[in-house]
């Protein structure tokens, strides 16, 4: 269901005096009324007005528009990521969870501060038949690869100062490659590490892997994210990072030291640096039970038989989603282009201000000064600028899909000039 617009009331005239005041009652009075509904964001020119008598609150003028689109008429597109559905990093299996709502407000920081602060969260997990690695997402709860502990009912976390502690695997999902393992005796402060999401990652960003190569614990190494992946229902994120045995079950780190996938496999053979994490949103949909049940197919036979995505298929198929939603948006944008004219023209003296964009309207977010909006026209102004900054923040979710979407940011910016609607801000 598209999103219902916000709403623009359209300006009254300025006041014409006592004598007109009189006319209009006795045109009132002749059964002339008038109706004061509102108007869509963008409103047609007014064509009559209510003179406000002194201290009366401006009210809305007559409009034939209704708040519902008309037959046929091309809907405002209300969910700027509708053209990257066929990318993995455009459906999370999961909401994000109250550890990242705030997500937004961490800052990044540099690889020696990250990595200090993760790794006493990060465990190597010894069992009878090998070792891996996990980390702790609550100070009771560890994560790691489902191959890491197959087979096992206990295992045992040792940590980086030579404690150990007994867990036992409570949840195993081998689609996924993960498991969830339960430590009983669990310690006051243990460090956790946050959750990501695949969403927040774009191709080329630094990423850290910490985990337990060969047994060597708390190896770190980093790298870049090679490309998102979709395997089935798995998003899985490629890295050049060096994943090696020991290294499964370990976390892959942005910046901000938030885990935004579980270290899983590395192909081998002809192929060099191709190592791969289940993105964190499945671990997510794990805590809490969403996650589909397994199949008991392991990842590994999944992946070898799953055809690879093609990159440039994908892009093409984002890029043309892009344009059809700019668009849709310039439809838009020429509606307010006319309410931004009745301002000029109405409430402006008819000089208004000069824009760093494709649109004139860009300037009310661009340091437009609002007390050279007259008195009258306040109500009609405040609606305006409220559909012009929802507008803002859609354009600007877009460019942030497209990028995630691998769209060139040549190709996105001309087709915004197309349709006149680039500017700095997105």
């Amino acid at each position: 269901m598209p999103v219902a617009p916000p709403v623009v009331t359209a300006p009254p005239k300025p006041a014409r005096g006592f004598s007109t005041l009189l006319l209009m009652a006795a045109a009132l009075a002749a059964g002339v009324g008038i109706a004061y509904v509102f108007l869509r964001p963008t409103p047609a020119p007014p064509a009559a007005a209510h003179t406000p008598a002194p201290g009366e609150t401006p009210q809305p003028i007559e409009a034939t528009a209704s708040g519902d689109p008309k037959p046929g008429e091309p809907q405002w597109p209300s969910d700027p990521t509708l053209f990257t559905q066929a990318t993995p990093s455009a459906k999370p299996s999961a909401a994000p969870p109250a550890d990242t709502a705030a997500r937004g407000t961490v800052s990044p920081r540099s690889v020696e501060d990250v990595v200090s602060s993760a790794i006493p969260a990060v465990v190597l997990v010894d069992t009878t038949e090998g070792r891996g690695t996990g980390f702790f997402v609550s100070n009771d709860t560890v994560i790691t690869n489902a191959h890491v502990v197959e087979g096992a009912t206990y295992v045992t976390l040792r940590g980086g100062a030579g404690d150990q502690t007994p867990a036992m695997v409570t949840s195993r999902n081998t689609d996924l490659d993960l498991a969830v393992l339960h430590v009983s005796k669990a310690k006051a402060g243990q460090p956790v590490l946050p959750l990501g999401s695949s969403t927040d990652v774009r191709a080329g960003q630094e990423i850290v892997a910490i985990g337990s190569p060969m047994g060597l614990q708390n190896t770190v190494t980093r790298g870049i994210v090679s490309s998102l992946r979709r395997v089935g229902q798995v998003t899985l994120i490629q890295t050049d990072a060096a994943i090696n045995p020991g290294n499964s079950g370990g976390p892959l780190l942005d910046h901000s030291g938030r885990v935004v996938a579980v270290a899983t496999m590395k192909l081998t053979g002809q192929a060099e640096s191709l190592g791969f994490g289940v993105a964190a949103e499945h671990v997510r949909a794990m805590l809490d039970g969403s996650a589909p049940a397994s199949s008991g197919r392991r990842m590994v036979d999944s992946m070898n038989s799953t055809p690879a995505s093609d990159p440039d298929a994908d892009r093409n198929d984002a890029t043309e989603g892009y344009e059809r939603f700019i668009s849709e948006a310039a439809k838009k944008a020429d509606q307010i282009d006319r309410s931004w004219e009745t301002l000029v023209g109405q409430c402006l003296s008819g000089r208004g201000p000069s824009s760093h964009g494709d649109r004139d309207w860009f300037a009310i977010w661009e340091g437009f000064d609002d007390g050279k909006v007259s008195a009258g026209c306040s109500d009609y102004y405040s609606d305006l600028k409220a559909a012009a900054l929802k507008f803002r923040r859609l354009m600007s979710d877009a460019a942030d899909s497209a990028r995630r979407a691998g769209v060139y940011p040549g190709q996105a910016r001309d087709i915004r000039h197309q349709y006149r609607l680039d500017s700095p801000d997105w």
